[in-house]
């Protein structure tokens, strides 16, 4: 009744100019991949040109932004100790010695330099121990600047100098040390009793020969510190006067014989300062904060208010510092402001916490509370709170996410993100 399809549809065939117009769909597979777009040897080499350009560029901008960490002791450290090996089993890693103040510990990179009541101890980034030298103070205090250290007894005459992996110098002082700082390429100084004098500061290169000697009658030294290549420091003095504390803040060329700038604070006593650059130096005070800027007649104050200073970092990295200001008599409720080397406020953020330990990395401030680290953003958003362990004193950040840790008898690391419970974190003390 019906005629049959002469050919089925997997059976009709196309003409040419049929084909010319079909789409890609209907297309047989042979013709669609015949149709491919050459790129001319021409245009590719240009294109890895400009990948290789991209790259270089990136490198340079790179090199230039860390050119006070690219020197060659850092890339032998880094070489060495992270990429060759001698790699420990991570961490907890129990402290060598009894004691470790919380003043007395510094991370670099990753890997982790203390001292104890009893040893200079320096840790690998996988907890490997790589140095333990002896010490022999009674109260031992450490100063470090990338992978250089400087170990003295506050109020004793002996101190050495390290890098990560070695003693590089022993030496003494013919009076009791105050205090003392140390650059990153092996510059260090000291301030002493005066011989004669409230106190005197000497200056040494990296071969321990004195390049520069200042002794002041006027004011007690008790803090000092030195720009990246330890060319200039600030020594910062006090005195009683009329009953009322008094604060001398000298700028040092060491080159030169005489201070470059001596600026004054009345009713402040400074407990620490640093470089923030080379020309820039902010100055913790009792009831303020100040920033110093070489050449200029006066200084930025940062009033604490009705606050008091529960803690403060300082980040060279960033050229920035932060305060902890407590609202509370208890050092609770603390408001977290952090400051460029202008002395302009960057944030101000309220918490419900106490900062019995606080560190900053980028755009990143955590405070440890009660053994909890809690990490903000700089606009006040909480970004982790993480569980660390009993006993736990202070924190030093080391990325946006990781925490190292110091508690009574260990040295710790946390990934912030990791979820935290009390489980996680049991059986830590030994």
């Amino acid at each position: 009744m019906f005629k049959k399809a002469k050919a089925r549809y997997g059976e009709k065939k196309y003409k040419k100019s049929e084909r010319d117009v079909i789409s890609y769909e209907d297309m047989p597979l042979d013709d669609y991949e015949q149709e491919k777009t050459e790129i001319s040897p021409e245009a590719i080499k240009r294109i890895l040109i400009g990948v290789c350009i991209a790259i270089v560029a990136g490198l340079i901008v790179f090199a230039f932004s860390n050119r006070d960490k690219l020197t060659w002791d850092n890339i032998s450290t880094w070489w060495t100790y992270d990429v060759l090996g001698n790699a420990g089993n991570g961490f907890p890693v129990n402290i060598v010695g009894s004691e470790v103040a919380s003043s007395n510990i510094a991370v670099e990179q990753g890997r982790v330099a203390y001292a104890s009541d009893t040893s200079f101890v320096t840790l690998n980034s996988t907890g490997g121990e790589v140095a333990n030298i002896q010490l022999r103070y009674s109260k031992p205090v450490m100063k470090s600047s990338g992978n250089k250290y400087l170990t003295y007894g506050l109020g004793g005459t002996g101190f050495q100098i390290q890098s990560f992996d070695e003693k590089l110098y022993t030496g003494e002082e013919s009076e009791n040390i105050f205090t003392g700082d140390i650059a990153s390429n092996g510059v260090y100084c000291l301030v002493t009793e005066g011989n004669g004098y409230l106190s005197s500061l000497y200056v040494y290169n990296k071969s321990n020969n004195r390049i520069f000697k200042y002794s002041f009658s006027e004011y007690y030294i008790t803090s000092v510190a030195l720009n990246s290549d330890g060319s200039c420091g600030v020594a910062c003095g006090i005195i009683s006067e009329g009953g009322a504390v008094k604060t001398a803040v000298y700028l040092l060329d060491f080159s030169k014989e005489e201070p470059k700038s001596i600026y004054t604070i009345n009713g402040d006593s400074i407990i620490d300062c640093e470089y923030l650059g080379d020309n820039r130096v902010a100055l913790i005070g009792q009831s303020a904060s100040y920033i110093i800027k070489d050449g200029d007649e006066n200084y930025v104050t940062n009033s604490y208010e009705d606050r008091t200073l529960a803690n403060y970092c300082f980040n060279t990295d960033t050229q920035t510092y932060t305060v902890a200001l407590s609202r509370s008599g208890d050092g609770r409720s603390c408001a977290l402001l952090q400051y460029n080397s202008n002395g302009d406020n960057k944030c101000d953020i309220d918490t419900d916490y106490s900062a019995e330990s606080i560190s900053s990395y980028k755009g990143v401030i955590g405070i440890l509370d009660d053994n909890i680290v809690y990490s903000y953003n700089l606009d006040g958003k909480q970004r982790a709170s993480h569980s660390v362990g009993t006993g736990s004193k202070k924190i030093i950040l080391i990325n946006d996410n990781e925490v190292c840790v110091l508690s009574a008898n260990q040295i710790r690391q946390f990934n912030l993100n990791d979820i935290s419970t009390d489980d996680t974190v049991t059986g830590q003390e030994n």
